[in-house]
């Protein structure tokens, strides 16, 4: 009869406390919200419970240390949610108390935590992962270590477009571009920032942020040496958008200012610095673009020989970076301030500066050095207590012989006692071959101990070069990549500087061949298996290269049935060369003028043996009378030669369209040292 009654008078409470914290401030409303919670606070009302102590924490201001902080709701949220069961609420909160402890520099806490997470939202099946994904990078970032920080990023991108979340896919992104533009990976950071600002039209009501991915993106592309694709791509922002706000402003006034100073053009140079220095005076303090700006002053005034004014900006930035816990700007900041304090006699400081910098530079190094290391010694670790293991079952099984053998001798001893009186004779005898027996079999086995501690020594070393063949032939598929990478950045800035249109389209389609190759070689390096390669997936990932390389819109769909074969590496590269030329082709010529259409690449396994390959699309076909075999094209050419390679046949059909049709037989390794194309 009172259940109705209490109720209402936990929620007139409740309300007083929410008017409370209006009306009179946190420490009032704390006192009732905790009056409120106290009453409800009974067996398998959890929930209702936990929401209130949510509630609460959502008043607290986060850096509030004294009292019930946030941290404290947070955790006795977590505690609620363990005894109503509810998993998904219980993983959620421990993220909420990581991102607290990140916020509060306790980066390693904060890591284990969202490990756990990770864990937590595996088990129910969460799909949303890369917002774990996303701390556990900054974590990383904040931490230097730069290997792990790219890692999460990936994986976090790899989740979102996983799961078609394209809302937050631009963010994810930005991230992942601003991860390689620390780490001193420019090419990597340009691509990812052409993603970010794929629209040049930056819309919203603070485009703040958007002009200062512009801002590095201009930076990064110089630092590649594009310098006047950095000015032309800005002075199209600048005719495209209006900077809302101080922030804004300044990202592209010390956009234009840099650019042109890359360009040579001094004069147009010193015009937007003049501009940004007199809008740097009102732009907020410990602001991450503030501090941006400052640093660019302050690399401006030292490239002037200005070191006090290049001291004064520098020094505001830094104060910035080490607030935001920001480790590669910090370290370039303290080499830039080196050379100011150098540059004013103030050598003291200067060689602090200098100093701090090493240490840095040092810290971000042995971070990921030490993960890498880590990683070693618990391979290590394991495969020598799998040794320990096998050692110790070997010992148990000769202790088993021994106190077998020991049985038998002390049966063959009572019997010897019991014949002792009617044959001594045969006894004496008897006991003389055993005697010699037993020795003989000592003796033999003092041979096999040995030959089996030889045995294990010989196994221990070959554990050991087998790890070092493996961990070597990763290291040259990574180098492979990385100087195809090369390469492609050279080719690209040649083509730059091409006037010629057929050598840039000839130079454009290298470039698809060696990206190929490259994915081959880079998943090779990611994955444990060193030798062999998934094809749907390396196929999955070429497509997506290929339709971002061709801007074809949404007239040609690509149509995959890939079935789970995975190939040799010398097999893998000519084959993705065969789907590279066969695409390329059919998204030049299959579909001329705006025409709409469909390609299709199907692979499957004919037998244990054979595997086909078809690649066909439904376009426009070859023309009458054409005859592939005779006609000299590199494309054509190409594909026959890597047909043979494979050790394969080629079917070209032009009916309703164009059939590529490749049968080849699967090798279990390489037969040979022969390059990808005959020549």
């Amino acid at each position: 009869m009172n259940h109705l009654p209490e109720k209402w008078q936990y929620e007139r409470i409740h309300i007083n406390a929410m008017q409370s914290f209006i009306a009179e401030g946190l420490q009032q409303s704390r006192k009732l919200y905790q009056t409120t919670i106290d009453k409800v606070s009974l067996p398998g009302n959890e929930e209702n419970e936990a929401l209130l102590w949510h509630e609460l924490a959502t008043l607290i201001p986060l850096r509030e240390q004294t009292g019930i902080t946030r941290l404290y709701c947070f955790e006795k949220m977590f505690s609620l949610y363990e005894k109503s069961g509810n998993q998904e609420r219980q993983a959620w909160v421990l993220k909420t108390i990581a991102d607290i402890h990140l916020v509060n520099g306790e980066l390693d806490l904060a890591e284990t935590e969202l490990l756990d997470v990770l864990e937590r939202y595996k088990a129910i099946g969460y799909r949303d992962l890369h917002y774990i994904y996303d701390l556990l990078a900054v974590t990383s970032r904040y931490k230097g270590d730069f290997s792990k920080c790219i890692f999460y990023g990936s994986k976090a991108v790899e989740s979102v477009e996983a799961t078609h979340d394209s809302v937050s896919a631009t963010t994810f992104y930005r991230r992942l571009a601003n991860m390689y533009r620390e780490s001193g990976q420019p090419d990597k950071s340009v691509e990812w920032y052409s993603k970010v600002l794929r629209d040049r039209v930056f819309d919203g009501d603070n485009n703040g942020y958007v002009f200062r991915d512009a801002f590095f993106f201009a930076k990064e592309l110089i630092k590649i040496k594009r310098a006047k694709e950095a000015l032309a791509y800005m002075l199209d922002i600048e005719a495209k958008n209006k900077p809302l706000g101080v922030h804004a402003e300044a990202c592209l006034l010390g956009s234009l200012a840099f650019c042109y100073h890359a360009v040579k053009q001094e004069r147009q140079a010193e015009k937007y610095y003049a501009e940004l220095i007199k809008l740097s005076g009102q732009l907020q303090e410990d602001n991450e673009i503030t501090s941006d700006i400052h640093y660019e002053l302050g690399q401006y005034f030292i490239g002037k020989t200005q070191y006090r004014k290049a001291a004064f900006y520098l020094q505001k930035a830094l104060n910035t970076a080490e607030t935001t816990n920001s480790l590669p700007e910090a370290k370039d900041i303290h080499l830039l301030l080196f050379r100011a304090d150098s540059g004013m006699g103030n050598y003291p400081s200067a060689m602090k500066h200098l100093l701090r910098h090493k240490l840095l530079s040092d810290s971000i190094f042995n971070e990921t050095r030490s993960w890498q290391m880590e990683e070693l010694r618990v391979q290590y670790e394991t495969a020598k207590k799998e040794k320990d293991i096998e050692t110790l079952n070997n010992q148990n099984h000769l202790q088993r012989i021994g106190v077998d053998q020991a049985n038998r001798t002390k049966n063959i001893t009572l019997a010897c006692a019991v014949l002792l009186v009617i044959v001594v004779g045969l006894l004496f005898n008897r006991y003389l071959l055993k005697h010699k027996s037993n020795h003989k079999l000592q003796v033999h086995q003092k041979e096999l101990d040995q030959k089996n501690i030889f045995l294990e020594t010989l196994n221990t070393k070959q554990h050991v070069l087998l790890k070092e063949k493996e961990w070597l032939i990763k290291e040259i598929h990574h180098r492979v990549k990385n100087n195809l990478q090369m390469v492609t950045s050279l080719l690209n800035s040649q083509a730059a500087y091409l006037d010629n249109d057929a050598a840039v389209l000839a130079i454009k389609d290298s470039l698809r061949r060696m990206q190929a190759m490259s994915l081959i070689h880079q998943k090779l390096y990611l994955s444990g298996n060193i030798s062999t390669i998934s094809m749907p997936e390396y196929i999955r990932d070429l497509l997506s290269y290929l339709y971002e390389s061709f801007d074809t819109g949404n007239r040609i769909v690509f149509q995959q049935t890939i079935e789970p074969i995975d190939l040799d590496v010398s097999q893998a590269i000519p084959l993705g060369l065969i789907i590279n030329e066969c695409i390329v082709n059919a998204i030049k010529y299959a579909f001329p003028g705006d025409r709409s259409g469909s390609v299709s690449i199907n692979l499957k396994s004919v037998n244990e043996d054979h595997v086909i390959l078809n690649i066909s699309d439904n376009g426009i076909g070859l023309p009458m009378g054409f005859d592939v075999m005779e006609h000299n094209s590199l494309g054509f050419g190409l594909v026959r030669g890597l047909a043979k390679q494979l050790h394969g046949s080629v079917s070209i059909v032009s009916d309703k369209g164009l059939s590529v049709i490749i049968r080849f037989e699967v090798m279990t390794k390489p037969t040979s040292d022969e390059p990808f194309v005959n020549s």
